[in-house]
């Protein structure tokens, strides 16, 4: 017999007060019977927190409400930290992009990817065949390639290829030993190469890395990217050297 398991939906969220809306609405859409929708709101100033209080009585919805912004890395941090410690042993966490560029269906192909595995971590890359990825802005293109190349150049990763994209699937067992491997004094980055730094600690054990080709439409989103671009290649280059 099956074990019953949840999805949790991590969302990190700042000043997406339009694309929160779209996003919630096609979560509840999905054809999943148990899911769980957690976001961290990420100090934002604008309704954000006004707007996706509106669904809390059509899906199940969770809200931690960060008054100061600290950036992605602790809303990711923080999303997998409040899964470690209240998911039962089968669940999964599903950690999306609030802005509406990410696409939720995919959750059910991430489901079917691993299903009776364990101990995993599922990747929507960019760089899989059937990938489709449209209307990215040019440097936010640059800078995944140059990522692709130099990532996979010095942490070539068995069945990684996207070490930078944030819409994945972790199991409890890999989250669980994510956090046994970095202790209770670590300190989480705040940017984006939180991504990276995940890959890199798990990779370390028994992991197994999956990935499904995305599907990514920049047009879908209402806000502009709140990657600074320049600081995002400075914490990437600080990242590589201290791995080495």
């Amino acid at each position: 017999m099956k074990k019953k398991y949840t999805i949790w939906i991590g969302l990190p969220a700042f000043n997406e007060e339009k694309a929160i809306e779209d996003v919630l609405i096609s979560i509840e859409k999905l054809k999943i019977k148990n899911t769980k929708t957690l976001v961290f709101n990420d100090g934002s100033t604008d309704k954000t927190v006004l707007n996706l209080k509106k669904y809390k009585k059509r899906i199940n919805l969770k809200l931690i409400d960060n008054k100061k912004n600290q950036g992605l890395g602790i809303a990711v941090y923080s999303l997998m930290k409040v899964f470690k410690n209240n998911a039962k042993s089968n669940d999964k966490l599903v950690l999306i992009d609030c802005d509406n560029t990410h696409d939720p269906k995919q959750i059910l192909r991430m489901i079917e990817k691993t299903k009776n595995k364990r101990n995993f971590v599922v990747i929507a890359s960019r760089f899989q065949k059937g990938s489709l990825v449209k209307n990215v802005p040019f440097l936010r293109v640059i800078l995944s390639y140059l990522a692709f190349i130099v990532f996979n150049t010095i942490f070539k990763t068995k069945n990684v290829r996207d070490f930078t994209c944030g819409y994945r699937m972790y199991d409890k067992d890999a989250i669980k030993n994510f956090f046994n491997i970095i202790g209770s004094k670590y300190k989480p980055t705040s940017g984006f190469e939180m991504q990276v730094e995940i890959i890199l600690k798990l990779r370390d054990i028994t992991t197994s890395f999956f990935e499904i080709p995305i599907y990514l439409d920049y047009k879908k989103k209402p806000s502009e990217s709140k990657m600074k671009v320049i600081k995002t290649i400075f914490n990437y280059l600080k990242l590589i050297a201290n791995r080495i």
